[in-house]
C-alpha cells in the first residue's frame, strides 16, 4: 500500500511541476497540451491519493 502513495505522490509532484513549467507557455500549442496533461495527472494522482 505504501508504494502506491509513493507512486502517486510522484506523478503528483510530476503533474505540479508539468503544470508550473508550461505556464507561461499557453500561446503555443504544445505548451496548452502539456498544461493540460499535468492538470489531468494532478487530479488523477491527488483522486487517487485520498481514496
Amino acid at each position: 500500500m505504501k508504494k502506491k502513495k509513493l507512486l502517486y505522490s510522484i506523478l503528483c509532484a510530476l503533474g505540479s511541476g508539468t503544470i508550473g513549467f508550461f505556464a507561461n507557455q499557453l500561446t503555443e500549442v504544445y505548451g496548452c497540451v502539456l498544461f493540460g496533461l499535468g492538470v489531468a495527472l494532478m487530479v488523477y494522482s491527488i483522486f487517487n491519493l485520498n481514496k
